[in-house]
């Protein structure tokens, strides 16, 4: 059995259909009338470079951040309830950072706060206005 060498063109195209429907067989069948691959190539192609197509999306620059939007929402997860801090850029539509506590409290948003700069610089917040945000440790 003689194994031919898929050209990468082909590689990106089946990536590009698994990563729209989330279905290996699917990009597999898609694929039918170009080149007979299995769900299974699919699969180890998108384990081998996967990686090396998003790595530079989960990077952000300290400079392209303009402004940050900051909210946190109550999640239920397994009978316990968690907050949910998120930190978010809208022009560059990306998630910074985000943080899951037990409770709600100035020392909770304060220590996300100064996650925040820590990573990203003194760039300007805006939050919801909450009370938790409204004092000097979280300014």
């Amino acid at each position: 059995m003689k194994r031919i060498r898929t050209n990468p063109s082909i590689i990106a195209y089946g990536l590009y259909l698994y990563f729209n429907s989330r279905s290996y067989r699917f990009a597999g069948k898609s694929l039918e009338p170009i080149i007979k691959r299995t769900h299974v190539s699919i699969w180890k192609w998108v384990q081998k470079y996967s990686i090396l197509l998003l790595a530079d999306r989960f990077v952000i620059g300290k400079r392209k951040v303009q402004k940050i939007f900051v909210d946190e929402t109550l999640l239920k997860i397994n009978g316990q309830h968690y907050w949910l801090w998120l930190a978010y850029e809208p022009n560059l539509h990306v998630s910074l950072l985000f943080y899951l506590s037990t409770e709600r409290t100035i020392f909770v948003c304060y220590q996300f706060f100064k996650q925040l700069r820590m990573k990203f610089g003194n760039k300007p917040i805006y939050t919801d206005g909450a009370y938790w945000y409204n004092n000097d440790a979280c300014r």
